[in-house]
């Protein structure tokens, strides 16, 4: 049976901390058991056409990824791109999370993304049940919802919404008219007024997203954003315990207690999970990702820098010029507007190779002299500037001659997907016919002389002026970490 999801189809990308690799860095730092990234079994529910499974699944050919989603349009799509791209280790279906059997076995990651909070309270209860079902005893469960209190003014939106659209049945004119209103009511909201000026800065957010996210989202049948706490709370009834948020800097405070925080941690004793509500009341954070795993035990959030020795780091720093540097000090960039710097010679050193090999990772295991470059990685992880992952990823940073992205690189370059699956599980933007026919062609039975002949066949462009693009685009593609040799 048809529903809304094959009526307008959401936009799908990877999710890049739903991948095992990310996930289990995490369980790591808390001194949890996982399964190996590179040989575990992943269940997606609510899957949609797969754009997530299939991404992780193209970095792990020896693990089994199984999704289930209502939209029958969007599995239908995501088989057909599984079987083009060679995916043999993906299988999707359609499925009510209400009728999930026992069968489906066990699973090491259980990932619902974007389902808890636009779903009705019987299916949440449906979802946390399955969840506690099937996980594995050193499993881990992703779930994201929209988060409260910060999502107050979201619901303010779609009251407005709601009421505006509710005589409109035509989808089309639905989102159409979505845009008109709150075009009209923004144009009539004071910035003088506090509230109405919190309207203006939320529209204006909504509004460069796209119709299709609006339509499912705020203008969805069930939008109900939750409070950490509740979620928490749900999942232990399932035999489920707060791990932490995928949001590295949501655990800086079990770490490194700060000061700043000081008055939220007394308050909230030595109860982590009424912390977190306790900051969200106090940042009005607006977006979960929230990660289980059984209740089985404590959970050690103290820092401890030996286990980093377990993970890889992957970063981009750049080493500045040395006349931005400090006398005695080593000056890095991380991004355009970021930089940092350190007294530290074996963590400079670090820092330089882990910036070399972008976007590849080093494993730590021998690179960790002590706890003072130990809780250096970790800080420079929980602020963003560098990631940790539990097992290196499958790509090159060097070209071949024949090069070769993946399978469903390829497939969703052929059907005209602006944002393409990277080996790192992220979304990289090809814009243009000309990049995305490029991708197509690398299937690593090319050599480079016939890949510029097939692009000048494309193109109708100068052999010479092809040839120079087309290094160009493949140092870029490597970049992106799009290429398999």
């Amino acid at each position: 049976m048809a529903n809304a999801y094959d009526e307008v189809r959401y936009p799908s990308q990877s999710q890049h901390y739903t991948h095992p690799a990310k996930m289990s860095a995490l369980a790591c730092l808390f001194d949890r058991p996982f399964a190996p990234p590179g040989n575990c079994r992943v269940l997606e529910i609510g899957c949609g056409d797969g754009t997530n499974l299939m991404s992780m699944a193209a970095t792990a050919p020896q693990s089994q990824f199984v999704g289930f989603d209502l939209s029958e349009a969007a599995t239908a799509a995501g088989r057909a791109a599984a079987a083009a791209a060679g995916l043999d280790n993906v299988e999707l279906s359609v499925m009510n999370i209400l009728d999930a059997p026992d069968s489906l076995g066990e699973f090491d990651y259980v990932i619902a993304h974007g389902v808890y909070a636009w779903v009705p309270a019987e299916v949440r209860e449906a979802l946390m049940r399955l969840i506690g079902r099937v996980l594995a005893p050193s499993g881990l469960a992703f779930v994201s919802y929209n988060a409260m209190p910060g999502c107050r003014i979201r619901q303010m939106v779609r009251d407005i919404l709601r009421e505006c659209l509710r005589d409109i049945t035509d989808i089309g004119e639905k989102m159409s008219a979505a845009k008109q209103c709150l075009e009209m009511f923004t144009a009539t909201w004071s910035e003088g007024d506090p509230v109405q000026n919190a309207l203006r800065t939320e529209v204006s957010k909504t509004l460069l997203r796209p119709p299709e996210v609006l339509f499912h989202d705020e203008m969805g049948e069930i939008f109900e954003p939750q409070f950490v706490g509740h979620v928490a709370a749900h999942g232990k009834k399932h035999g489920l315990q707060y791990l932490c948020d995928c949001q590295p800097l949501l655990s800086n405070e079990g770490f490194f207690p700060s000061d700043e925080k000081k008055a939220l941690r007394e308050r909230a004793g030595d109860d982590w999970v009424r912390f977190e509500q306790l900051h969200d009341f106090a940042t009005l954070l607006r977006f979960r990702e929230t990660v289980f795993c059984r209740d089985d035990g404590p959970i050690n959030r103290r820092a401890d820098w030996t286990r980093l020795r377990k993970l890889h780091a992957q970063g981009r720093f750049v080493q500045a010029p040395a006349e931005e540097a400090k006398p005695g000090m080593f000056a890095f960039r991380i991004m355009s507007d970021m930089s940092l710097s350190t007294p530290d010679a074996s963590l400079a050193d670090l820092l330089t190779r882990i910036g070399a090999v972008d976007p590849g990772s080093i494993p730590l295991a021998n690179e960790l002299t002590g706890q003072e470059m130990g809780d250096a990685i970790l800080r420079l992880f929980l602020v963003g500037s560098l990631s940790l992952q539990a097992e290196a990823l499958p790509f090159t940073l060097t070209p071949g001659e024949r090069p070769q992205v993946s399978g469903f690189a390829r497939v969703q370059a052929a059907r005209g997907d602006e944002y393409i699956a990277s080996l790192r599980h992220t979304s990289v933007e090809v814009s243009g016919p000309e990049g995305r026919h490029f991708i197509t062609l690398l299937d690593g039975t090319r050599t480079r002389r016939d890949l510029v002949t097939a692009m000048v066949d494309f193109t109708g462009m100068p052999e010479q002026a092809v040839e120079a693009r087309m290094n160009i685009a493949l140092d870029g593609l490597a970049k992106s970490a799009l290429l398999t040799r």
